[in-house]
This record gives structure tokens, sequence and C-alpha cells, in this order.
């Protein structure tokens, strides 16, 4: 005990319970500083370290910030006390000088993103290069505690809070920092949230009996193979993947003769989902000249002569590739 009264930020939560941090106290194991005023620690003593050697870091908190830190910016964002010992922005984007250059496209994977920490750090390091670096974070849907400040605040699984703090985030360097940029410099703050799931398409299960009553069924099953629920978003994402596109290729929507067509990459690859298709919209996606088209089968209604006239219009206009799925 040294007489000074310490409270925990508001907003973190404290790692040890008021009666752990009194058995600490009186085993002489918390830390108060040299000047005895500093945010009390564990010690770690040479008998509890591995090889006689205590732990020890390269890169001081001074430097690339600490959990207190890190928690005061999930306060500047509105999201006080939705996590649990959050990384400082500092700490990611040290890291990232090191092991990326401004002058690459480099792409900053974090498969566990937590509080959404890296994407925080790639785009204020972003802004601060005006680079071209870009992040993907992976997080498990995983559910929040009913009790905890995050679920009291709407948000249902860990997710929800990664996804939340980086639109925060895009929207604040939006406000603030677009005049910082310089003349003719631009930044893509965009980004994009997929979830994991199963093929739109429900596949030929090649492994079943042969017999007429069980191919009878399943050609009934296909006779419709989109999987009930799944929006045209769904469907265009995963035709993006499986024609070779990443998914942060540039996708437009535009409207021809009517109907709904997605331009991927600049017109080179054209998308219509739409469930039906007429000799109108096949001419004007056939004069877009683009290098691929793709159209949902059922579109065609079961118009035998319609499909063989698309067929024979994108051959003339020397598309190279029309698929129907």
């Amino acid at each position: 005990m040294n007489g000074v009264v310490w409270i925990p930020p508001k907003g973190t939560y404290p790692r040890f319970s008021i009666e752990t941090l009194k058995e600490l106290d009186e085993n002489n194991e918390i830390w108060f500083g040299a000047d005895g005023k500093a945010t009390p620690s564990r010690k770690t003593f040479l008998s509890e370290a591995k090889e006689g050697v205590t732990p020890t870091t390269i890169w001081p908190y001074r430097e690339v910030g600490h959990n207190h830190e890190a928690n005061n910016e999930l306060k500047d964002l509105g999201l006080t006390g939705l996590f649990e010992n959050p990384k400082p922005t500092r700490l990611i984007k040290r890291m990232i000088s090191l092991s990326t250059r401004p002058d690459q496209e480099d792409i900053i994977l974090d498969f566990f993103s937590g509080s959404g920490t890296t994407g925080h750090a790639v785009l204020e390091i972003k802004n601060e290069e005006y680079c071209q670096r870009r992040f993907i974070l992976i997080q498990l849907p995983e559910l929040c505690d009913v009790k905890s400040e995050a679920a009291k605040a709407g948000y249902r699984t860990i997710a929800d809070i990664t996804k939340e703090r980086v639109r925060r985030v895009v929207q604040k360097k939006n406000e603030t920092d677009a005049s910082k940029l310089p003349l003719g410099a631009t930044q893509d703050r965009g980004f994009r949230v997929f979830k994991l799931a199963e093929s739109n398409f429900k596949p030929w299960d090649a492994q079943s009996p042969t017999d007429t009553a069980t191919l009878a069924r399943q050609l009934e099953l296909h006779i419709e193979h989109i999987r009930e629920g799944r929006s045209p978003q769904d469907i265009l994402y995963e035709i993006l993947l499986k024609s070779g596109f990443p998914l942060t290729t540039p996708v437009e929507t535009l409207t021809l003769a009517g109907k709904q067509v997605f331009s991927v990459a600049g017109g080179a690859l054209l998308i219509c989902l739409e469930p039906q298709l007429t000799m109108e919209v096949i001419r004007a996606l056939a004069a877009q000249k683009p290098e691929r088209v793709v159209c949902l089968d059922s579109g065609f209604a079961g118009n035998d002569q319609l499909k063989a006239n698309a067929v024979q219009i994108f051959k003339t206009q020397a598309i190279p590739s029309f698929k129907t799925v």
C-alpha cells in the first residue's frame, strides 16, 4: 500500500477482481512504479520466469502505446467499454511499417481481428503516407456475453463490433481528413463485408444411387438449382470468384434494356441475373463489347430459340465467352 487511490480508467476492464488484487498486494506482487504513482502492474519474479529470464520488450509503450490508449481510441469512436484489452493502433502501425512498403499495394491480413485494430491502423497509415495498403479482417461470429456492455449496446457478436469500428473510422476519416490530402490525391476508404457460406448453387450428388427414382428426384431438385433465399449480390460475388476476379474488383450497376446488369472491372465482364431475359437485353449486352458475359440459365425460361440466338449474337460481336449458370 502506498496511500494512493487508483481507479481503472472508465470503459476498461480490470484484469483482476478486488479480492485477487488484495491478495497480490499482500504478497508484494504489485508494482506501483519508482515514484509510487504509476499505473499498477503485476510483478514477474525470476522464480516464475522460464529459464530464469523475465519477459521484456524492445518496443516500449511510449513508442507503441498500451491498453489504456487503445481503450481511449475506442472511446473516441463512441465504442467505450465494448472490448476487453484491445491493442493500440500505434503498435500495429509499427508492425505494418516494418513489414510492408508504402510504394507497394500490400495486403495486411488479420486472422483474429477482434475489435478491428488492424483495420483501424491500416486506415491511419494510409492517411499518413498516402499509400495503397489494404487489409483483410477475419473474425468468427463469436457471441458476446449477454451481460456485457457490447450486448447491451446491441452488438450480438464480436464480428459486429469489428464491422462497426471500421465503419466509424472510415466515416471519421472522410469527415476530417479530406482537406489534408495533397492536390489530386485520393484515398480508397471503402470496405466490403462477406460471410462464409455454402455455394449459392446446389451441387449435383454424383455419389447418389443411380436408380430411376433417385435420378428423378435429383433432376427435380435441379430444375431450380439456386438455393432459396439467395440475393443477386450473393450470386454475383460467387461468380466473380469462380471467374478469377478478386472480391475487391470494382463493380458498377447498369440498366440495359430495362434490366439490371453488373459491369465488372470496367466492363470486362457483364453479369445479368434477371429472371426473364429478352432479345433486347441480349443485344444491349453485346453492344457493350465485353470480354465475357454470364447470365442465369433460368432467365431463358426454357426458350431454346432465345438462347440459341444469344449464342449467335455474341459470336457475331466477337465476344469470346458467353456462359449461363
